[in-house]
């Protein structure tokens, strides 16, 4: 428990690392970009995109506190340069959150050196993807669209999980693999 804690108080530290913050405003900048145009409005309440993965990159290179505020401040920058209906404040704390959960778990782990697949990994990064897809994405994702568009939660609720459940295989892939190449590019640059 003290080293989760301990990553909260790293992650905070960051904030004070000129090179951190460059680095966390390009990877906002990134997330704008995935979203303008990497991303798909299948219906007015269900959209899919990658931009998450700078968002994950953010959290497993400087931390949940890092992420939390640049998923938060992501969520605002892409609205604001490719707005998707009217701002709702709720998407803006689900991307915020999702930040926390992925520095919260992934901060300053990666595949090990060495090894094409590690498997260690790949489960944690199973185990994260799919607290944030239930509990962020269909949760309180159906909650926001419930509320916005008002029609009853558990009708959202089944769309919004047939859409995450098949898209999470691929999240994961792309998430590994990602944090793969993040590990390789952090090697040759220190």
């Amino acid at each position: 428990m003290t080293t989760f804690l301990q990553n909260f108080k790293d992650s905070s530290q960051e904030f004070k690392n000129v090179r951190s913050l460059v680095t966390a405003a390009l990877l906002i900048a990134l997330h704008t970009v995935l979203a303008y145009f990497v991303s798909f409005q299948v219906t007015p309440s269900l959209r899919i995109s990658v931009s998450f993965l700078a968002n994950v990159v953010t959290g497993a290179m400087f931390g949940p506190v890092v992420g939390f505020i640049c998923g938060g401040v992501g969520d605002i920058v892409q609205f604001v340069i490719k707005p998707t209906g009217p701002y709702f404040w709720g998407w803006t704390i689900n991307a915020a959150l999702a930040g926390l959960i992925y520095g919260a778990f992934l901060y300053k782990k990666f595949p090990r050196k060495g090894k094409v697949f590690d498997i260690a990994f790949f489960i944690r990064v199973v185990l994260v993807l799919v607290i944030d897809t239930l509990l962020v994405n269909v949760l309180l994702g159906t909650y926001w669209v419930h509320v916005m568009y008002g029609k009853g939660f558990v009708f959202y609720l089944t769309t919004r999980f047939m859409k995450n459940i098949i898209q999470l295989p691929v999240n994961i892939i792309l998430t590994y693999y990602v944090l793969y190449f993040v590990r390789v590019i952090k090697e040759k640059i220190e």
